[in-house]
Parts: C-alpha cells; structure tokens; sequence
C-alpha cells in the first residue's frame, strides 16, 4: 500500500476503496472483508464532517494521508481513513464490508467494526505501516453507485456516498 493512494480528494478515494480487502490480523489468523460501501467528508464547510468541531478528530483529520481515524458515535467505532494532503482536513468513512473468510455482520460502520474487531487502540495508527490492519488493493470489475451520505442532519448538496451496485452487502440499497 503506497501513500500516494490516499494523497486525492476524499471522493476520489472513497471510490477506489471501493472492491479492496481490508485484512485484520488476530491471534494468529486473519479476517479478510471486501470494502462495499464509503463516504467521503471534507473540512469545516462540511457540515456533516468531524472537521466542524475543534478537538481531537479535527486534529486527526488534517494529519498524514493514510492515518487512521476511529471515533464513537451511539456506542460504535466508526472507521475513516484520513486522505490528502496534510493540513487539508479529510476523510473517508467505511460503511460495509462483504465478509471473505468468516461469517458476521458488516453493513453498516458499527456493525464491521465489531465485526473486525477494530477499536480506538487504532486511532491516530496509520494503515501504511499497520501490522494488525492491512489493505490489500484487488483489481476491480464493478458498477460504483452513489447517493448522499447517510444518518447526517445537513448534508452537501452532492451525493458522496458510494456502493458497489447490487451487493447484498451494502448497509442500505437506495
């Protein structure tokens, strides 16, 4: 996994993880999960972005492309990867993963959490260099669909939730 993957706009970054396996190596084995669905967020015009608020997730949203951003909403972890350049505040979030190698539920950003076992001991770890949390990028053969992202009050105007069309895996079908 090179830097320069997650050095583009969250948009664009949000489509590319899109078919890649997330791989999460524990006691000794691994669970491997397809990346189905992501959201991308941007800085403090974004009024659905960690970035609005001063404090620690603003702080890790303008941090190196490829750290990793895990923080709790309704008692879940949710995971982003941070992307672009430092200093420019930007994520992308993981919404749904298609399970490989086990059985689980993982559609939607709390449930594949629990589901891979990733927590806050991740925050602020950056994927690049990760011996617990890999990425590995496949080569892709799918439609992407988009809409706007989900559970947020104020949302852009553009749709920058993006799914592989037609996975059972998906958290929402719209």
């Amino acid at each position: 996994m090179q830097k320069s993957f997650f050095m583009q706009d969250a948009e664009i970054v949000a489509k590319k993880l899109l078919g890649n396996v997330l791989v999460r190596k524990i006691n000794g084995g691994e669970k491997r999960a397809r990346i189905v669905e992501t959201e991308a967020y941007y800085d403090e015009k974004d009024p659905a972005s960690r970035a609005c608020q001063d404090g620690d997730l603003r702080k890790t949203m303008l941090m190196d492309a490829g750290t990793i951003l895990v923080y709790g909403v309704h008692n879940n972890w949710l995971f982003n990867f941070v992307n672009n350049k430092k200093g420019k505040a930007e994520a992308v979030l993981i919404r749904a993963l298609e399970p490989l190698n086990f059985t689980g539920k993982c559609n939607g950003p709390g449930l594949l959490t629990k589901a891979m076992l990733i927590d806050k001991k991740f925050h602020k770890q950056s994927i690049l260099n990760n011996e617990e949390l890999k990425l590995e990028l496949i080569k892709r053969n799918f439609d992407i669909d988009k809409s706007f992202r989900v559970g947020v009050r104020k949302d852009l105007p553009k749709k920058l939730r993006f799914f592989i069309k037609g996975n059972e895996f998906v958290s929402r079908n719209r």
